[in-house]
């Protein structure tokens, strides 16, 4: 099997340690090791970690730290993964194959419906459109599923729209899939980050026992250099990908996964942190848009540090992103080449001089119009 270019990694990769501001990214603002330390009041004697392998599903203190953040998910359903992206190949190769259909949201996080493309499924696009609001729509979904479904894969918060589902929304997802025999898998790197006050997201799995949700260090936390991600899921998915990860990491990294555990037992800390730094930086950037009513349409996000303005005049997204990387030093991933939706761009809020980043990229406008 060959795997298809995965264009906003590879964009990210390309220009990520080469400028000088990331506005592209979805990650909240990173933290040193003694940052975290100072943040949560604990410290790990590193020293006495034994640098031997930890358990294939995950360090047993992590396990229960990830548990309480769902309602009804004991440590036995978490699966600790090498970072999300290692959730996401685990779970589409255990539950998808050739000549199945998977419903994937779009735009969306290529990874949660590339992959399972690339082994045979047949993917259908369950469109959030800029014209809805972003707004799901229910019609449209009841019309994408069939009998050969086994999947449906959302965001929520959504990459890259911002747009969030409640749990009445999230519940209709259910019952479709129920219908026709299929999981619905929802990937929550974004839960625990509000905007502009709205309530905080409800775990899928807090819904219904039956579905999967994901997760990862990198997101809400702001912790991505530790690659720790995780499955909530039941047993059976979870024993349906087991075998599949002795072919891949086999399992985390004992520290990272010390770490990780640190984080979770005080991640009401970590994520009022991170949320003051939203927060700041939403007011930028309503201003800023604001600022831009003639130059972009902007459906204003509902959670998550993302948001997918639309231009409104013709722009070639990647020729602009391109001349932002390479003549103003600032990352910006392109509508186009990355999500497949021409004439939208997405913009990070979470990460530090935010300001400063917006700023340029006025100045950057100014001279592309």
């Amino acid at each position: 099997m060959k795997y298809s270019v995965f264009t906003l990694e590879e964009w990210f990769d390309r220009y990520e340690f080469k400028v000088d501001h990331l506005l592209g990214s979805s990650s909240c603002a990173g933290m040193t090791v003694n940052e975290l330390f100072d943040l949560t009041g604990e410290t790990i004697d590193f020293g006495k970690t034994r640098l031997t392998a930890a358990p294939v599903g995950g360090l047993p203190e992590l396990q229960e730290a990830i548990a309480t953040w769902y309602k009804n998910t004991s440590p036995g359903e978490v699966f600790v993964t090498c970072s999300s992206t290692e959730a996401i190949f685990l779970l589409v190769e255990s539950l998808v194959g050739a000549g199945d259909s998977v419903v994937a949201m779009f735009p969306m996080y290529p990874a949660l419906y590339q992959l399972a493309s690339d082994i045979g499924a047949e993917v259908r696009k369950w469109r959030l459109r800029h014209e809805n609001q972003f707004r799901p729509d229910f019609a449209e979904l009841e019309e994408l599923v069939d009998e050969t479904t086994k999947l449906i894969v959302i965001n929520n918060p959504q990459n890259p729209t911002g747009n969030v589902m409640s749990d009445e929304e999230l519940r209709r997802v259910i019952a479709v899939a129920d219908r026709a025999g299929a999981k619905v898998w929802v990937d929550e790197v974004f839960r625990g980050i509000t905007v502009d006050s709205n309530p905080a997201t409800a775990s899928v799995r807090d819904l219904d026992q039956s579905t999967i949700s994901s997760g990862s260090m990198s997101k809400s936390f702001g912790l991505s250099g530790l690659r720790v991600g995780w499955i909530a899921a039941p047993k059976e998915v979870l024993d349906s990908l087991w075998h599949i990860r002795y072919y891949t990491t086999v399992c985390a990294a004992t520290i990272d996964q010390q770490i990780a555990a640190l984080a979770h037992r005080f991640r009401d800390v970590i994520l009022a942190r991170n949320q003051a730094i939203v927060d700041e930086n939403f007011g930028v950037l309503q201003e800023w848009m604001a600022e831009k009513h003639g130059i972009f349409d902007w459906v204003k996000p509902l959670g998550g540090p993302i948001t997918f303005p639309k231009f409104i005049p013709d722009v070639d997204t990647d020729e602009f992103c391109l001349q932002l990387a390479e003549k103003y030093s600032v990352l910006v991933p392109p509508g186009n080449y990355t999500f497949d939706a021409e004439g939208f761009i997405r913009i990070g809020y979470g990460m530090r001089r935010f300001g400063e980043a917006m700023e340029i990229v006025s100045g950057a406008l100014d001279e592309y119009f």
